[in-house]
């Protein structure tokens, strides 16, 4: 029938086809709320067409999702003792379950003061078509994975016969360490070593070579004992420099190494002192004799840069504090000679010297980052703690160079980690005002999603006056409405309808202030967030139970001091231990402890003021911050960090 006909209708059958017609595109259109589904599943995201301005494009900065990169040793970033799956790997077992979704790459905000708000515009699915041959199979790739047997060291001996390095480390992985005997743990650390040579991390497996010492004896140390040494004697003198930081055992090994090239009774002193039980005294090589005849040097000579006077006075004596504390607990039962400096009436020869003098060992400070970079650039003699980050890719450095901040990316890493821990491949949308810290928080979410397997569901910037703007981009509500702004122009009716929300969210990290979290938060749920995890970044305060109805459902990242800890309460009496410089004082604290550390031996991974601190393999002191859960029924409770026990804790040597 021709639909000139349909001209000719009696009214009465116009009216029937119209509104059989609007009936059809309410259907189509589906404007009722849907229900969420657990958050561990990932359902597709809805198809929308919201369209991005060609302005708007041109001033979008894209990140790109990219494979982790190899281990490059003259960018002095690396990672060398990872015992996890790569990225690549946690993908490649994602796509095999799930259903092929192309999305676009999460942008950063665009640096130019307009257009900061960014419309997430997902693509519609398309299917993978593959040509297969009618005898042919389509290819998979199987993902790792861990099997579950009543002898596990058995079957990942088994498993790496069988070229499956990845599947044997994570079937080890799942034995507790403190479960098992000495010879045990030295077989699953043989077979970790030999998994990660096969992955081309030599790094790695020697870190685990090296670990096996403490648990074999006789003659099968010395022959371990001289295979380290000799895989390590190939190796550039920059990555041994580099491997000698910390205190671990291949850190013993690489130092001892350089040592015996060119001895220096200071040094191998020193040596002795940081590593009186390492597992090469044992050994008896004749080579190393120079060391077990030695004596151990006796105090701790620490020299301390400060700004005392100037602008940043109080910041500096706060950091004293805390630095004066820590040495003051351990000075009854160790042998410390600390010094103080005031870095602002210093001159720069004066900290030259300091970093060539034979009575200083180790430095802590300068605080400034641009007096840090100029006081590296004097090339010191001796280890460095900085208290502040600064790139050191481009310098020349003689000695090892730490680096200890209270750096946003810090807490950023932090809720990402936190909510890998309570989700498989979760999906992130953050939230961050327009400002240098919620760029750089920003950033670091979206490396450390790569890193733990997640993907980000879209990054914004909040508008200082009116966040909602973002929130209803981000959830995809702008586009429920708008799809129901053209369907009411289009029928000629006013339609009333529940937005719909995107379903594709795992978890919600929002980076902001104590008084603004008090607004955005509701303001989640007010756009239909419900159950979805909500993380705040910066958002603690002291009468945070006074607010808990505001923050229902909610992880608050904060540090431990400011929970309250015994230094705290042991620092109440001082000025700067309360109020806005008392985090630098728990950073005074956990510097001077780190330092006692390196110098005196034991693990660098510890509970600190500012979080859980680990020393990593590039050289910066990571800080875990702990995390203050608001319950919907608005009840309080904390979460301290703890780290998953690993046979590299040299503390479960002991441990039987």
């Amino acid at each position: 029938m021709s639909t000139d006909l349909l001209l000719y209708n009696k009214p009465a059958r116009k009216l029937i086809l119209k509104t059989s017609g609007l009936a059809a595109l309410v259907l189509v259109v589906g404007c009722q709320k849907q229900v969420k589904p657990p958050v561990t599943e990932i359902p597709t995201p809805e198809k929308t067409h919201a369209s991005v301005s060609e302005k708007q494009a041109a001033t979008e900065v894209g990140i790109k999702l990219s494979l982790p990169e190899q281990i490059d040793w003259n960018r002095r970033s690396r990672e060398i003792a990872r015992t996890e799956l790569s990225t690549f790997t946690r993908e490649q077992a994602t796509k095999t379950n799930e259903t092929p979704i192309i999305e676009p790459p999460p942008t950063m905000p665009p640096k130019s003061s307009q257009d900061k708000i960014e419309a997430y515009t997902p693509i519609e699915n398309t299917p993978v078509i593959q040509a297969i041959g009618a005898t042919s199979k389509p290819l998979i790739n199987e993902p790792p994975i861990a099997i579950i047997t009543r002898d596990p060291i058995k079957t990942a001996a088994k498993l790496l016969s069988q070229n499956q390095p990845e599947s044997a480390i994570l079937t080890v992985n799942g034995v507790d360490p403190r479960t098992l005997s000495a010879n045990e743990r030295a077989d699953i650390l043989k077979i970790k070593a030999s998994a990660y040579r096969l992955l081309n991390m030599k790094i790695a497996a020697l870190r685990f070579d090296a670990e096996r010492l403490r648990y074999i004896e006789s003659e099968s140390l010395v022959i371990a004992t001289k295979d380290i040494l000799e895989e390590l004697e190939q190796l550039p003198e920059r990555i041994l420099l580099d491997l000698s930081v910390g205190t671990d055992l291949l850190a013993g090994m690489a130092n001892a190494l350089q040592l015996k090239k060119m001895r220096n009774l200071d040094s191998v002193s020193r040596w002795l002192r940081k590593h009186h039980n390492h597992p090469l005294l044992k050994a008896n090589l004749p080579e190393y004799e120079f060391l077990t005849d030695a004596e151990p040097a006796k105090d701790f000579e620490i020299s301390v840069l400060l700004p005392l006077s100037g602008d940043l006075a109080n910041a500096g004596r706060a950091i004293r504090d805390g630095i004066l504390y820590e040495y003051h607990r351990h000075r009854p039962d160790l042998g410390i000679a600390l010094t103080i400096i005031d870095s602002e009436s210093s001159t720069a020869d004066t900290l030259s010297q300091m970093g060539r003098s034979s009575v200083t060992e180790f430095v802590i400070g300068p605080l400034q980052k641009e007096r840090v970079t100029s006081f590296l650039q004097t090339q010191p003699d001796v280890p460095v703690l900085a208290l502040n980050r600064v790139p050191t890719n481009k310098l020349v450095l003689k000695s090892p160079v730490y680096s200890l901040s209270l750096a946003v990316e810090d807490d950023a890493k932090s809720a990402v980690n936190q909510i890998a821990r309570e989700m498989d491949l979760p999906r992130i949308v953050v939230f961050h005002y327009d400002s240098t810290l919620g760029t750089r928080t920003a950033e670091a979410v979206h490396d450390q999603i790569g890193i733990i397997g997640g993907s980000t569901a879209g990054i914004f910037v909040l508008d200082q006056k009116k966040p909602e703007i973002a929130i209803t981009k981000a959830f995809g509500i702008s586009d429920s409405n708008d799809r129901r702004r053209k369907l009411s122009k289009i029928l000629g009716l006013q339609l009333e309808h529940t937005p719909r929300i995107r379903q594709d969210m795992s978890a919600v990290i929002v980076h902001t202030d104590p008084k603004r979290a008090q607004q955005i938060r509701p303001l989640l749920d007010f756009y239909y967030l419900e159950d979805t995890k909500v993380y705040l970044i910066g958002a603690y305060r002291s009468d945070i139970s006074d607010i808990a109805e505001d923050l229902k459902n909610t992880n608050v990242i904060v540090t431990p001091w400011d929970l309250g800890t015994k230094a705290k309460d042991g620092l109440n009496s001082r000025q700067h231990a309360q109020g806005v410089f008392g985090s630098l004082v728990a950073i005074g604290v956990d510097a001077m402890r780190m330092a006692i550390k390196l110098g005196f031996g034991g693990s660098t991974s510890f509970h600190g003021e500012t979080g859980y601190l680990t020393l990593g393999a590039d050289s910066l002191i990571h800080r875990q911050l702990s995390n203050v859960r608001i319950s919907e029924n608005q009840k309080i409770s904390v979460d301290l960090w703890k780290p998953l026990p690993s046979l590299l804790q040299s503390d479960l040597s002991h441990a039987e």
